[in-house]
């Protein structure tokens, strides 16, 4: 062997003994994180060293660790979530390079955005999603591994933060914590929730988010979701989403039930609202919900609603038009807008979606009805909305009637009046009361045009009513209830019938009893006048003074004398037939302060006249007996 040989072979041996210190030593400057600043070797060291840190850190021969814990719990809410998930500060992640445990572990985003790493140092990651910092991290530590496999999981993301304006109750900047128990992104429904729901003018089926990592905007449809069920709608949100949900122009009925009845609507059960027009009792109110617990519910509180503020008003008034309420709000852009209710549907066919939720600082206005319509009255004041009867109205009853004055009216109970509208156990009080309480009409009323005049909210108003449709048609809606200090004018008669006068007469509405004068021959008859029942006719009321005088009446013919309302006087002789029925001719109906004259026979006139005759001889006869 010649000398050229035997040095190649020293040299061999010196380098195969060299590699496994160097190889320790650059461990051992690895876990220290100091790889470029290891003890300065030789040339010829230096590269080795170098090539075995690049051919193969994984191959070293690896010491015997000890047992691990438990590996720590990856946050993997959703598949597409490396790809939509953006990194910020307070994030938690785990780094792992495949075979290089050295270099793997747990670590934080920090406040500027960056992630500490062994070797590689301070990287910036703030943004970038869970892929695009894979392949950063990938490249860094590529300059110090051969082909690295870098993955990185998310084992605690930061608190999400997001901001939510326009129809909601609170507008502003939320902060939604993650816990063991709480390890899903927020959805845009729970925000709202958060943000004390929407108002009832919110635009559910346009709300926009808008992202702030890539500045797109998304637009959520979440009436889908209240119709369909469709949770796709229902958008998922990141750190830094902003949320506006703008004002629908118009929303429909239906609408606002559907929004009213989930829990995207605004949950604050006290709202401050005032309540104007046709009312018991318009001013400002404040208005609490129920809770559900109160009646075997939930416990959830159900915010108030429109026909309770009326009910807490004094319910409507019988001049109330409730087909055209408006209620004003103001909206979350300072603009007014103005809702139409037409509470008619709501009791006519069962529309709940008329009974909308209130806001603070709601006005409502019940407007005066143009016209009366009577059986939409009848209808409201049978409801729980019309007026509630806190005192008897005073109204005024003049014309045509027997007393005409003012008069207290008392609703009567719902068993003894058929005619009045029922709310509850007691009647409300009508206009035919107001008649009877003025001791009934006179047979010359004209009931077909009966003026009534009612002072409203807006100025006065005048109403016809004719009560002849009652009568001859049961046409109740005639009845009208009074409110207080309404003014009733009964008119007379200019060409009233006898069957007319007959029909009126046999009414409620007429007076119960009148006086008649039974004078003459009767039996029982004392002179003066009696109580009659109304629709008595001259064959009763003979009858009921007692009937005749067998011996002196004239059972024939009576005289029958009547006062007019133009101050004449009527005088008739009528022939008796008491088999009659009634007939305007022979057995007419009686009116108040009639007069039947039973006359004499004509025996009983002979005897009468010679009794006259003979008087006087009869004193003289008397003297001379003294």
């Amino acid at each position: 062997m010649n000398t050229a040989s035997l040095r190649t072979h020293l040299y061999k041996g010196l380098i195969l003994g060299l590699v496994p210190v160097l190889t320790i030593v650059n461990l051992q400057s690895i876990s220290v994180a100091a790889p470029a600043k290891a003890v300065k070797p030789t040339t010829p060291a230096k590269t080795l060293t170098t090539k075995v840190n690049l051919a193969a850190p994984a191959k070293v021969s690896k010491p015997k660790t000890p047992a691990q814990a438990p590996a720590p719990k990856v946050f993997a809410p959703q598949n597409s979530f490396a790809d939509s998930y953006t990194l910020g500060p307070g994030d938690r992640l785990r780094v792992d390079i495949f075979n290089v445990p050295e270099y793997s572990g747990e670590f934080y985003v920090l406040g500027d955005g960056a992630i500490n790493l062994p070797v590689v140092g301070a990287i910036p990651i703030q943004g970038m999603t869970v892929q695009k910092a894979s392949s950063l991290l990938t490249a860094y530590f590529s300059r110090y591994v051969k082909r690295p496999i870098v993955t990185i999981s998310v084992l605690a993301p930061r608190p999400v933060q997001f901001a939510i304006a326009g129809e909601v109750t609170r507008a502003g900047s939320y902060t939604v914590p993650f816990t063991d128990t709480n390890r899903k992104f927020p959805s845009v429904s729970q925000a709202i929730q958060l943000a004390g729901g929407t108002t009832q003018t919110a635009n559910l089926r346009q709300v926009q988010v808008r992202r702030a990592a890539t500045g797109r905007i998304i637009t959520a449809n979440l009436f889908d979701v209240l119709q369909r069920g469709n949770t796709a709608q229902d958008i998922t949100l990141r750190d830094g989403d902003t949320i506006y949900i703008a004002r629908a122009e118009n929303v429909s009925a239906a609408d606002r039930l559907r929004l009213s009845g989930s829990n995207l609507a605004n949950q604050d059960a006290t709202v401050k609202v005032a309540i104007l027009g046709e009312v018991g009792k318009p001013g400002t109110y404040t208005l609490r919900g129920e809770s559900g617990a109160s009646t075997g519910g939930t416990g959830r509180v159900t915010p108030p609603t429109l026909t309770e503020a009326i009910k807490i008003a004094g319910g409507s008034t019988v001049s109330a038009d409730l087909s055209r309420i408006k209620v004003r709000r103001n909206t979350r852009t300072g603009a007014g807008q103005t809702v139409a209710i037409n509470l008619m549907n709501l009791l006519q066919s069962g529309d709940f979606g008329q009974d909308i939720i209130l806001q603070d600082g709601d006005t409502i206005l019940l407007p005066t009805s143009s016209s009366i319509n009577s059986v939409n009255s009848s209808l409201v004041s049978a409801s729980n909305l019309g007026p509630q009867a806190i005192s008897p109205p005073k109204v005024v009853v003049v014309g045509e009637v027997n007393r005409p004055g003012t008069y207290t009216i008392k609703g009567e109970s719902n068993n003894t009046n058929n005619n009045t509208q029922l709310t509850g156990t007691v009647a409300l009080p009508t206009i035919t009361n107001a008649i009877q309480a003025a001791a009934g009409i006179k047979p010359t009323a004209d009931i077909r045009n009966i003026q009534l005049i009612r002072t409203t909210r807006t100025g006065e108003q005048k109403i016809a009513l004719n009560l002849f449709k009652l009568i001859q048609q049961g046409d109740t809606a005639q009845d009208l209830i009074l409110q207080e200090g309404d003014r009733i004018f009964i008119p007379v008669a200019q060409n009233a019938t006898a069957q007319d006068v007959e029909l009126v007469a046999s009414s409620t509405f007429s007076p119960a009893t009148i006086k008649v004068n039974v004078i003459g021959e009767a039996a029982g008859s004392a002179g003066g006048g009696r109580e009659v029942p109304s629709n008595t006719t001259l064959n009763q009321a003979i009858l009921l003074a007692g009937g005749f005088n067998n011996v002196r009446a004239n059972k024939n013919e009576v005289d029958f004398i009547r006062l007019n309302p133009n101050g004449t006087v009527t005088k008739r002789l009528i022939r008796l037939n008491f088999a009659r029925g009634i007939d305007p001719e022979n057995n007419p109906r009686l009116q108040n302060n009639d007069t039947i004259v039973i006359g004499r026979n004509n025996l009983t006139r002979i005897g009468d006249g010679f009794s006259t005759i003979l008087t006087p001889f009869n004193g003289l006869l008397n003297i001379l007996r003294f």
